[in-house]
Order: C-alpha cells, then structure tokens, then sequence
C-alpha cells in the first residue's frame, strides 16, 4: 500500500526554496572585497575614503616634482619672477594625470597610478645620474647613441643624491599606499574626472600660450627668457628647472617625434640672409701646409693638467715645438661627448640636440666637411679607432661624412682595442697615400677610472710613482693618460723613421674635460676654475716639426677647428655657411655653451648675445634642411 501524506503533516513541514543557498558570513565577503587595509578604513570613514586616493595620488605627483627641482636648484639661471609664473604648470600636470587616474575602474586605476609614478621616479633617477656625468639634464634624443653609451657603462658611473633616492622611494611608495586605498570594483568617477583634467588643461595651456608663447617682441639677447628657451630646448638645466618634470617630459618627447626633414620658408630666408652677411678674408696664415699631410688626433679624456712633463713626456715635448691655443674649449651640447666633439670639428657645425632625426648624420650631403675637403685637394682621407663601426654608428657616419674608409681596432688588427699603443697597427694605412689625412681617435683615456681597470693596470704602479696627488681618481686618470703617450711616441719615432715626419702636421686636440673624474669639485680645483663651464678649457696644439710655434691666446672652441685647418692648408672651403671662425682672423673668438652662456676671454657670462643664438639656430636650420644637398 502506497503512503500517503496527510494534508496535516504538509502543514507542519516548512516550506524550503530550492534556489536559496546559505548566506555568506559578512567576515568572509569583506575579505574578498578589498585589502586589510581598505576594509579597515571602509568600515569606520566610508563616505571620506573615496576621496583619499586621488588627493594622495595628486599630492605625491607635486611632491616628486618639486622634491626634485629643490635638489637640483643650483643648476637654474632662471630669474624667480619667471620661475613663479611657471610654477602651476606642476598643478596642471598633476591634475591631468589624477583626472586620467578617476577614468579608469579599480584594479586598472591602481595599476596606472603605481605605474605613472615609478615613471616619474625613474626619469628623475635618470636625470640626477647624468646631470652629476655630464652637466645636464635627460633628454629623449640622447636615446639616439644610449646603446653605444651602454658599452661602456660601468657601474661607478652612477652617482645620484641620497636626498633624491629617500625622495623617490617615498614617491612610489605613497602611490602604492594611494592604489590600496582604492576600492576593488571602484567604477570611473566622471563628477572628479572631468573637471580635474578640464583644469589641468586649462592651466597647462594658459601658461603655455602665456609666459611661454614666443611672439615678434622676444628678446633674443636674454638667456634666460622662457619663452626662448621652451622653443630652442637645447638648455636642459634651464628648461627642467623651470618647467617641471612634466612639461619638460611632454615637451622633449613631441620634440623627438616632430623630426621631419625641412625648415619653413621664413626659416630658410633667415638662413640665406645669414650665411649671406657671413665671409673669410685670407690672413698671413694662409696656405701655409698646402700640400702636407695632416694627421688630426682627438685624445679620449686628455684633459690639461695630466698632458704635463711628467705624465706625458711624448706629447709634452711636441706641445713644447708647437703652435698652442691657450684659450680652447670643447663645450658639450649632447650627452655623447666624444661623438659631440667629433662632429663638430669633422662638420663645424653643431650637432642634433633634438627634434632632428638621426639620419641626419647618415644620410645628409657634408660636402664641406673635413675630409670631404681634403678629398677634393687630392687627399688619402680615412679614419681610425679602436671601437667597433657600430659605436656611434662611426662605420656609416664617417663614410658619410667623406672618409673612404673608417678602421675599427678589428680592421686594424689591434691586439687590443682598448690600449692606445696597438693603434700602430694601422699605422701603415694611416700614412698611405700622397697626401694623407688621417683622423685618429685614441681611447685608454675612457673611464671608468679603477685599480682593477684593464687599461689603468698597465700603468698603475708608475702612476701611484709619479702622482702628485691621490685624491678622488687622479693616480687612475694619469695611468691611462701613460698608454696614450705610449702611443704618440711610438707614432713619431715611426714616422721620423720613415721620413715622413717632415712633411707632415700632425694636431692634436681633447675631446672634453676629464669627466670620468666623477668628481666636478675635485676636477675645478685641479684646474683652478670656480664654474662647470670653465672646465670645459682643453688642449689644441699644431706640431709642424718646430717650423711654427708659439701662442694663441683667442679664445677658441670645437666648431673652430675646421675653418681653422682650412685656412691653413690652403682648402676650398664655403666659410660662410659653418658656424665657427678661422682662428687667425677677427672674427669668432668666443665660446658658447648648452646654457647659452658664452665667453670671450675676458668675461664669464649668462648674457646671451645675438650672434651666438643666431648661430646655434642656423646650426640647427643647416641640419634639418640639409643644407649642402640644396646649395
């Protein structure tokens, strides 16, 4: 028999849904909602902690920014009126970048604002290493030769404020405080966004087009007018301190990518009318090696006070038996200051602080360069040093430049590429032809500077011998100084075996102060100078075999070399479309650099006069329009 359920007994069973599930303990849906704590804070200020990341957020970003131009105040010339006017740009930056922050939903905002600030942190890093290397700031078109700098990194190189790392470690870490605050399915929050980077824009381009637009009135002559400055950005120091890390970034990165070949017509104009007011007028200097060979030697890191008697007696004795420029500079405008220097006296012109692309130096017409000149008087021109064509990308560059062929060490055969006496490996390519110009880059004076250096070891105990002082890194400096002498002894010896020494000039200049020093208070004492730039004075000299000797006091830098040797070797050169002087005439004799202060021998200035900045900008309008290629 069936059972059957008795409408009694359903009454007293309850009713169970079958979808009902049991419920969640409150305990275990708050663990899963948010970090400890954000479910700390959310049950005790639930209506104010939305509202704590984004200010933490904004916060942190004006902190690192002005955390940063406080380390760095000694580097600016900008007057603090000017500095005022510019200080919102920070705001509106910091406003911009939160209202972005409040578009996105949760773990997504998170993740953005951890990443935007180690950004920042990273770029601050970055540029506190290269202003202490090389007296300036990052900029994105250094990226252009950063691998070749990357061979030769090493470790010591990196020097960086300790109040700047605590400042940067700070940073990030109150982003990542900021992103644990935020709720784990926040959604965007259009009533903040929306007007935070309304305002931010609006502040960004009302200063923008305010202190910082350039109008006809702009007074060319005032280094440190704004509105100069953001439009030339070649002055990193100047162009940070004033505008913030965040204009400063925007900034450099649209003049990176703005890299298009070209000037306007009015530029092109103000080029033609400059070149055409500009000439050279032959002096008793004239002509006088026509026909001779030249050999023109860059010394890697060769600074003044270790070419002495004692350090290297080879280089030393033909300086004695030479034609001396006293007052010579090789001023750095990008941060590879070897390449810097080699194109400006290859080019005597300026190279591509930004917003030019790299082909430039690759692909652009150099018909009146060096050995482009020297090939047209009937010449044997080639280059030589120990890297390999890759560095700088010196295998296309120089052959672009109007050299048959560059000589790495490998080409040459070099035992080892980093010792300067194996360069005499090439030396019979180097004297090949009737005449020869030959272009010799040595290298034992790179850094880094250590007792366990390769180059340093060959020469460390005669150096710690002979040292005059054992501070910082001076007893490595003059032990790689060693090697090259070694070379340029050997060098002479050879070429006076062979009879060649006679009929051949040989010149010899640095390719910048001894930066690898890593010192810059250490290295102005040691030169007895009181400013950066004064470093920057280095060693030219002409050895013709004793036949001419005695002193230049003009003040000369890089970009004079080549209308320089011109003159003297009697060469067909368009003097008027380089931006530097034959040294024997009345022009020139000045000396400018990346702050666009300037010097002529008798003044140390921050004023900026209108001929140089009409020459930086023509440097600059000659590269991008390639100029030579259209004459």
């Amino acid at each position: 028999m069936p059972n059957i359920v008795l409408e009694d007994e359903i009454n007293k069973t309850e009713p169970q849904s079958p979808q009902e599930e049991p419920q969640k303990s409150p305990e275990k849906k708050d663990k899963k909602e948010g970090n400890f704590l954000w479910r700390a804070l959310n049950k005790r200020i639930p209506r104010i902690l939305p509202f704590i990341h984004p200010i933490l957020f904004f916060a942190t970003l004006v902190a690192l920014d002005h955390g940063f131009r406080f380390v760095f105040n000694f580097v600016s010339t900008i007057s603090d009126g000017y500095m005022q006017q510019l200080r919102p740009l920070t705001l509106g930056w910091a406003l911009l970048l939160t209202g972005l922050a409040l578009l996105l939903p949760g773990i997504v905002r998170r993740i953005y604002m951890i990443v935007v600030t180690a950004v920042v942190a990273v770029l601050c890093a970055v540029h506190g290493v290269l202003i202490n290397m090389f007296g300036k700031f990052f900029s994105f078109s250094d990226m252009a030769f950063a691998g070749d700098g990357a061979a030769f990194a090493d470790t010591s190189y990196i020097m960086i404020s300790k109040t700047l790392v605590a400042m940067l470690v700070a940073g990030v870490l109150l982003s990542v405080l900021a992103a644990l605050l935020v709720a784990p399915k926040a959604k965007p929050i259009l009533f903040g966004a929306l007007p935070a980077i309304l305002l931010g824009l609006t502040v960004i381009l009302t200063v923008r087009y305010t202190v910082l637009a350039a109008n006809d009135g702009l007074v060319w002559d005032q280094a440190d007018d704004p509105a100069f400055l953001y439009e030339d950005f070649s002055d990193s120091r100047n162009c940070l301190a004033m505008l913030g890390i965040y204009q400063y970034t925007f900034r450099d990165l649209t003049n990176v990518l703005d890299v298009g070949y070209g000037i306007s017509g009015d530029e092109r104009q103000e080029l033609e009318e400059w070149i055409a007011a500009r000439g050279h007028e032959s002096n008793e200097m004239s002509g006088i090696y026509e026909g001779k060979n030249l050999m023109l030697v860059q010394l890697e890191s060769i600074d003044t006070w270790m070419l002495t008697e004692k350090y290297m007696p080879n280089l030393w004795a033909l300086m004695q038996e030479s034609i001396r420029f006293t007052n010579h500079h090789t001023p750095a405008y990008i941060s590879g200051g070897t390449f810097n220097t080699e194109f400006m006296v290859n080019t005597g012109i300026l190279p591509a602080a930004s917003g030019t692309p790299n082909s430039v130096y690759t692909k652009n017409d150099f018909s009146n360069s060096l050995p482009a000149l020297f090939a047209e008087a009937g010449y044997k021109v080639q280059s030589f040093h120990g890297s390999e064509a890759k560095v700088y990308n010196r295998g296309n560059v120089h052959l672009n430049l109007g050299y048959e062929r560059y000589w790495s060490g490998n080409d040459m055969g070099m035992h080892d590429y980093q010792l300067d006496r194996f360069l005499m490996a090439g030396y019979d390519e180097m004297t090949k032809g009737e005449p020869f110009y030959s272009f010799v880059i040595t290298f034992s004076g790179h850094g880094p500077y250590s007792d366990t250096n390769w180059i340093g070891l060959q020469h460390l105990e005669k150096a710690r011998e002979i040292a005059e002082r054992t501070d910082g890194h001076y007893v490595n400096a003059i032990s790689h100084a060693l090697e090259t002498d070694l070379f340029i002894g050997e060098l002479i010896a050879r070429l006076t075996e062979d009879g060649l020494l006679d009929d051949t000039v040989l010149i010899f200049y640095a390719d910048h102060c001894n930066y690898y020093m890593l010192d810059d208070a250490l290295l102005m004492d040691i030169k007895g100078v009181d400013t950066l730039n004064k470093l920057t004075n280095t060693d030219l000299f002409i050895y013709d075999g004793g036949a001419h000797k005695g002193e230049v006091n003009k003040v000369t830098a890089s970009i004079d070399i080549l209308p320089t040797v011109a003159n003297l070797f009697g060469l067909d050169c368009d003097y008027a479309s380089i931006l530097g002087h034959d040294a024997y005439t009345a022009d020139g004799g000045y000396v400018f650099f990346q702050d666009n202060s300037w010097y002529d021998g008798s003044v140390w200035s921050n004023e900026l006069r209108q001929e140089i900045v009409s020459a930086r900008r023509m440097g600059q309008f000659i590269l991008k329009s390639d100029w030579y290629s259209k004459k």
